[in-house]
């Protein structure tokens, strides 16, 4: 987030010609790093560092977007980056957190079928691991679309190429959600305790917000209008 605001404040205000000149660099930068940390993603068995990995999809995203040279880029890319700062806490609070401590272990293999015990956090990890993939009614959903739509507009192959990030986060996010909440409960692990009135607060609370701005984003957008569009016409 603090990486965001330095993009806005320091390189496209102070820095637009460089900022332009620069920019095919830029996207193939960010168009790989996208791909290679959802397919490290993919691949890990930690479920610590794929939230961590997720994380570093989601801020090439946020970059390309920024860099769109659009304002419905720079406006997705804000979006994307204020439910990234919900919905990324939210995960990993949950992996490294709250499974965590009762298993002290993120070897995803080792740890399965937690929804036998745990039910309620299996129906947040759910929601949380759906908006982490961006579905609609989650802020997300709106960030991605307005993020898309301005690198579509800045061009057409790097637009193609973000837009695979959709595929591959709801692959990722879905991946490590049924493997440790479904199947066989494990034969390595005693009977869980579910979430308590702390964790289950904390996590609702991260929620609302999220939902709140894939409902209406307007009370976010209406504010970032006028500075967006001083950004790229100043």
């Amino acid at each position: 987030k603090l990486a965001t605001y330095a993009y806005l404040r320091i390189l496209l205000g102070f820095l637009p010609d460089a900022t332009h000149f620069y920019s095919p660099l830029l996207q193939g930068i960010c168009i790989i790093t996208l791909i290679y940390a959802s397919l490290a993603a993919l691949r890990t068995h930690d479920s610590k560092a794929l939230v961590a990995l997720s994380s570093i999809s989601h801020c090439a995203l946020i970059v390309l977007a920024l860099f769109s040279n659009s304002i419905a880029g720079i406006e997705g890319g804000i979006i994307v980056s204020l439910g990234h700062g919900f919905v990324s806490p939210a995960l990993f609070m949950i992996v490294g957190g709250i499974i965590y401590i009762r298993l002290h272990t993120r070897i995803i293999p080792y740890m399965t079928g937690l929804t036998t015990y745990m039910p309620i956090l299996s129906i947040l990890f759910l929601v949380f691991a759906l908006a982490n993939a961006s579905v609609p009614l989650t802020a997300g959903w709106i960030g991605e679309q307005l993020s898309l739509i301005g690198i579509f507009m800045d061009s057409i192959w790097a637009g193609f190429i973000a837009a695979l990030s959709i595929l591959l986060t709801a692959g990722y996010s879905i991946f490590v959600f049924i493997r440790l909440m479904y199947g066989q409960y494990s034969n390595y692990i005693l009977p869980l305790k579910d979430l308590d009135r702390r964790e289950y607060i904390v996590l609702i609370a991260l929620l609302i917000p999220t939902i709140i701005m894939g409902i209406i984003p307007n009370v976010i957008l209406d504010a970032l209008h006028l500075p967006c569009s001083n950004i790229i016409f100043s």
